[in-house]
């Protein structure tokens, strides 16, 4: 029974050494990322676009309500978004849009989310590859079953 305790004490120290391991890395990692790049004025456009056009919820017409009051910014949504600073309400209104079906391309298009580039035009057909010299008949041996036994693979299946 001690030993079960000691080796089951061992691995939880493992653990958490490992996490305490992770934790550091991570960290680090941060620290040498600096911090995320601000959101562009065309972020902000967009996700505003696809609230108003698509995604209004009941939690994001709260959200709203506080925009047109002044309480809120477009601009600090989004930066909140790109650091994780989000205020309760604005994470319940982000978390809500898992709830709304996805938007079509031409329903985003048509909300301004998405822009609408001209057709492209279909890339150059390509030359055809150089088609392989064909391929010689084999000349035809009498076949006998001794010959066919003696080596199958010569032999081509009729």
């Amino acid at each position: 029974m001690e030993q079960a305790e000691r080796e089951l004490d061992a691995r939880i120290d493992y653990a958490f050494s490992k996490a305490r391991e992770a934790e550091h890395k991570a960290q680090d990692l941060e620290q040498r990322q600096g911090p995320p790049e601000p959101p562009t004025d065309e972020d902000v456009e967009r996700i505003k676009a696809y609230v108003e056009g698509h995604g209004r919820t009941e939690e994001w017409q709260r959200v709203l309500e506080r925009v047109n009051r002044g309480e809120l910014t477009w601009r600090q949504i989004v930066e909140g978004l790109a650091t994780g600073r989000l205020d309760r309400g604005v994470a319940a209104a982000f978390d809500s849009l898992s709830r709304v079906p996805p938007a079509s391309v031409e329903e985003l298009i048509a909300s301004g989310v998405l822009a609408a580039d001209p057709p492209a035009e279909p890339p150059p057909a390509a030359e055809e590859p150089p088609r392989p010299a064909a391929r010689r008949p084999r000349p035809v041996e009498e076949e006998d079953e001794d010959s066919y036994f003696s080596n199958p693979l010569q032999h081509r299946r009729r």
